[in-house]
C-alpha cells in the first residue's frame, strides 16, 4: 500500500482509520557514512559481550473505528480508535496523535473534519442521516467477519449510549453480553467483572425488548454461562478472596458476609458451607459456594422466564424447565426435579411440536434410574457391610473376559483385594462412588476402628433417608402408566403415543401391541417418529420407516437437534436393509455431521463403514475401502466410549477391508489383533480365527495355519464352554 494514503470515513460521531504506515511529523535521518571493518580482536570481544537481542516492539495501530470519547480540545470532540490514537482539533487543523493535543501526529486534516487530509482522503458514506444504522451495522461486522470484539465491544456501547431509543438496542444488549467474556480463552475461567458485565446486558436486554427470540437468547445465554462458571467458579472464588483484608486465605464471618453482599447471594450462610466448622470459609468450601449459588441463580433465571413468557408463542418452555431440573439436581433436589418434569410432561406432551418434552423424557428416565440406583445400590452395601458374617455369592467377568463366580462371607470379601474390587464394581453398578472408594480403602477395619465403624453408620442412616424419601410413584412404569391411561381417556393422541413409546422403553408391558401406522404421523413428535421408524424397520417395513425420518427432517429441521441424527441415522439404517449402500452410508456421514457425539454414534461409524465396504467391495474401488477402514479404524481406538463388542467388530472389519484389497499379511494382523485383544467378544474372535487361517491359506503359510488352530482349539476350550 502507498504510505502517503490514508483511507477514512468520517461521521459526527465517529470515523475509520486505513493506514499502512505511521509517519510523523519527523524528517527522515540522513546516511552516514559505512563504518571501518572492525579489527578481529575487537570482533571477538564485542562477540563475547553481546547482549540478549530485546524483545519487540509492538508498534500501537492508528487504523480502526475513532469513536468520541467524551473530552472536548478547543470546543470540539475528542475521537479515539482504542489502540492508543486520538483525532483532535488545535482549533484550525485536525490531527491524528499518540496524545491529546501533541503527541506524534501520524496525519492532518483541514478545519472541516471531511476535508482533504495529508495522507488520504475522505469519504461522506454513510450520511448524517443512514449514522444511526451504520454505526450498528459497523459493529456487527467487527463482531461478525472482522472478529475483532475489542472494536465490536466499544461501537455497540457508543451505539446504546448515544441511540438508547433505538429498536436494535436490545440486539446490542445481547451481543455486548456474549462479548464480554469473548476473550476468555478455552483453559481459563471467567472474572467476576466478565460475569457481572455480560449478565448486566443480558437482564438489559430483557428490560427493554419485547421480542420472545431475544428474550429466549438472552434468559438461554445467561443461563449457558451461569451453568459454565457452576463448573468451575475460580473468578468468582478469586473476587470474595479479595475481602480477605487479614491476608489469612480464609474468609472470617465478616468478610464473608460482605463477599457474599457483593455476589447478591440471598441464601447460603457461613455455616452451611463451613465444612470443617472452624468459623471461616477456606478455598474448597468457597468453591462450593459459589457453585451453588451460580445453580441458584440459574434456576430462578429460568423459573422466571417461564413465568412470564410461558404462555408466549416461541418460548423455550421445555428446555427452561430442564435446566430448572438440572438445578435443582445440583442443588441436591433430585425428587423437586423429577416432580417438575413430569409437570411438564402431564402440561405439554400432548403437543407434538413441543420437542423440548421428548428430550425431558429422556432425561426423566435417565435420572430416576441414576437416583434409583445411587439411593438403592449405595443401601444395599451399607446394609451388608453392617453384618459381616452374611454369606454372599456373584458372579463376575475378569479382564480376560472369563466369567468366575465368587462366594464368601462379607468380612472374608472385604478382608480379600481380589475379591472385593469385583464385588463393588459386579454388585454395586451406580451407588456412591466416595463411599465405594471408603470401602475399598478401609475394608476390615470397618468392622474394627470405632472411627471407621461410626462413619458408616452415619452413612447407612443418610441413604436409609434418601432412599425413604425418593419418589418411587414417579418411576416410569408407574407414573406414566398412568398418564397414559389418561390420554387415553381423554382422547390426547400425541400424549398417548409418547406414553407408548417411553413405556415399551422401560420395559413396561402397558401400551403394547401397537403398531405404527402412517395416519398417526402428523402427531407423532420427534422422538415418537423415530420410536416409529425403530419398530417399522424390525417389521421389514421400510419405506414406511423412511417416510417417518423423511418426515422428521421436513417438519423439525430446524427445532429437531439430535433427533436430526436419529433421523439420518434411521434412513441410514432402513436403506442398508434395502441394500442401497451407497445413500445408507451417505445418510450415516450426515447423522454424524449432526451429532458426532450422539450415544449411537459409534454404530453410525461402523455401520457407515459396512456400507462403504460394500459399495468398495463390489466396485473394487480402493479409495471407498480406505473409507470403510478409516471408519471402524475411529471406533477400533476409541476405549473410552467405544463397547468391546463394537472394537471387536470394528478390528475384524479392518481385516476385510484389507482383504478385499488382496492385502493379505495386513489382514491377518488386524484378525489377530481381534481374537487376542477381544477374546470374550464371541460373535467376532471365531471369524477373526477363521479369516486369519483363510489367509495364511491364499499365501501358503502352512506353519501358520498350524499355530492359529491351535490357538482356536485352546480359544473354543475356554469361551466356548
Amino acid at each position: 500500500m502507498n504510505p502517503n494514503r490514508i483511507l477514512f470515513s468520517v461521521l459526527a460521531l465517529w470515523a475509520l482509520f486505513f493506514l499502512s504506515a505511521c509517519g510523523g511529523d519527523e524528517a527522515p535521518a540522513e546516511e552516514s557514512a559505512a563504518p571501518e571493518e572492525p579489527k578481529p580482536e575487537e570482533q571477538a570481544a564485542a562477540e563475547e559481550t553481546l547482549e540478549p537481542e530485546p524483545e519487540p516492539v509492538v508498534i500501537p495501530n492508528p487504523n480502526g473505528v475513532y469513536v468520541p470519547t467524551g473530552q472536548l480540545h478547543n470546543d470540539k470532540p475528542v475521537y479515539a480508535n482504542g489502540e492508543g490514537f486520538f483525532m483532535w482539533t488545535n482549533g484550525s487543523i485536525w490531527k491524528i496523535s499518540d496524545k491529546v493535543g501533541g503527541g506524534r501526529t501520524v496525519s492532518t486534516g483541514k478545519a472541516g473534519i471531511n476535508d482533504e487530509w495529508s495522507k488520504g482522503t475522505a469519504r461522506f458514506y454513510p450520511d448524517k442521516a443512514n449514522e444511526q444504522d451504520a454505526l450498528f451495522r459497523l459493529a456487527v461486522a467487527y463482531q461478525g467477519a472482522q472478529d475483532d470484539n475489542p472494536n465490536a465491544i466499544r461501537l455497540f456501547e457508543r451505539f446504546v449510549q448515544k441511540f438508547p431509543d433505538h429498536a436494535e438496542v436490545p440486539a446490542a444488549y445481547l451481543s455486548l453480553g456474549d462479548l464480554a467474556i469473548s476473550e476468555v480463552k478455552q483453559d481459563e475461567q471467567p472474572s467476576f467483572s466478565q460475569i457481572s458485565k455480560a449478565r448486566q446486558s443480558y437482564a438489559l436486554v430483557r428490560e427493554k425488548s419485547q421480542q420472545i427470540r431475544l428474550l429466549t437468547d438472552a434468559t438461554f445465554n445467561e443461563g449457558g454461562l451461569l451453568e459454565r462458571v457452576a463448573g468451575n467458579p475460580e473468578g468468582l472464588v478469586d473476587h470474595m478472596l479479595g475481602f480477605d483484608k487479614n491476608q489469612d486465605d480464609v474468609l472470617q464471618s465478616a468478610e464473608f458476609s460482605a463477599a457474599r453482599a457483593e455476589l447478591n447471594a440471598t441464601s447460603g450462610t457461613l455455616s452451611d458451607y463451613d465444612i470443617n466448622s472452624d468459623k471461616s470459609i477456606d478455598y474448597e468450601e468457597l468453591f462450593n459456594f459459589c457453585e451453588a449459588l451460580c445453580y441458584s441463580q440459574m434456576e430462578a433465571l429460568y423459573r422466571d422466564y417461564n413465568e412470564k413468557y410461558g404462555d408466549s408463542e416461541g418460548a423455550r418452555v421445555s428446555e427452561a424447565t430442564q435446566y430448572i431440573g438440572l438445578a435443582c439436581e445440583k442443588q441436591g433436589r433430585p425428587s423437586e426435579m423429577l416432580k417438575i418434569y413430569y409437570k411438564d410432561i402431564e402440561k405439554f406432551g400432548n403437543d407434538p411440536n413441543n420437542v423440548g418434552v421428548d428430550g425431558i423424557l429422556k432425561k426423566y428416565a435417565d435420572k430416576y434410574k441414576q437416583y434409583d440406583d445411587l439411593y438403592g445400590q449405595t443401601l444395599d452395601l451399607l446394609e451388608k457391610v453392617q453384618t459381616p458374617s452374611a454369606a454372599v455369592s456373584f458372579e463376575y467377568t475378569n479382564r480376560k473376559g472369563v466369567q468366575e463366580t465368587i462366594s464368601g462371607t462379607v468380612k472374608e470379601i472385604l478382608e480379600d483385594r481380589r475379591k472385593l474390587l469385583p464385588w463393588l464394581s459386579a454388585s454395586f453398578k451406580g451407588m456412591d462412588s466416595k463411599i465405594s472408594t471408603e470401602v475399598a480403602q478401609y475394608r476390615a477395619a470397618i468392622f474394627v476402628n470405632p472411627d471407621y465403624s461410626a462413619k458408616f453408620k452415619g452413612y447407612l442412616r443418610k441413604y436409609k433417608d434418601l432412599r425413604q424419601n425418593f419418589p418411587s410413584d414417579l418411576s416410569p412404569a408407574k407414573a406414566f402408566a398412568s398418564l397414559f391411561q389418561q390420554a387415553q381417556s381423554s382422547g390426547q393422541r400425541a400424549l398417548e403415543l409418547r406414553m407408548r413409546a417411553t413405556l415399551e422403553k422401560a420395559g413396561s408391558s402397558v401400551g403394547s401391541g401397537y403398531t405404527p401406522q402412517r395416519s398417526d404421523f402428523p402427531v407423532a413428535s420427534p422422538g415418537v417418529l423415530v420410536w416409529m421408524a425403530g419398530k417399522l424397520i424390525a417389521q421389514n417395513a421400510t419405506d414406511d420407516a423412511i417416510a417417518a425420518m423423511e418426515r422428521l427432517v421436513q417438519v423439525y429441521g430446524e427445532t429437531g437437534g439430535e433427533f436430526l441424527f436419529d433421523a439420518h441415522y434411521m434412513i441410514g439404517k432402513a436403506k442398508q436393509k434395502q441394500r442401497d449402500f451407497g445413500l445408507s452410508a451417505a445418510h450415516y456421514e450426515q447423522a454424524l455431521a449432526n451429532s458426532s457425539w450422539h450415544e449411537n454414534s459409534h454404530d453410525a461409524r461402523i455401520r457407515r463403514g459396512e456400507s462403504l465396504f460394500e459399495v468398495g467391495k463390489t466396485s473394487k474401488d480402493k479409495d471407498t475401502l480406505e473409507a470403510a477402514f478409516s471408519s471402524f479404524k475411529e471406533v477400533r481406538k476409541d476405549s473410552d466410549e467405544a463397547s468391546l463388542e463394537q472394537r471387536a467388530q470394528s478390528s475384524f472389519m479392518m481385516g476385510e477391508c484389507r482383504k478385499a484389497q488382496r492385502d493379505y499379511g495386513a489382514a491377518c494382523v488386524f484378525y489377530m489383533e481381534t481374537y487376542l485383544n477381544f477374546p470374550s467378544a464371541v460373535t467376532w474372535a471365531p471369524k477373526a480365527f477363521e479369516q486369519a487361517i483363510a489367509c495364511y491359506e491364499q499365501t501358503g503359510q502352512a506353519d501358520q495355519i498350524s499355530r492359529v488352530n491351535k490357538e482356536f482349539v485352546a480359544w473354543q476350550r475356554k469361551f466356548l464352554k
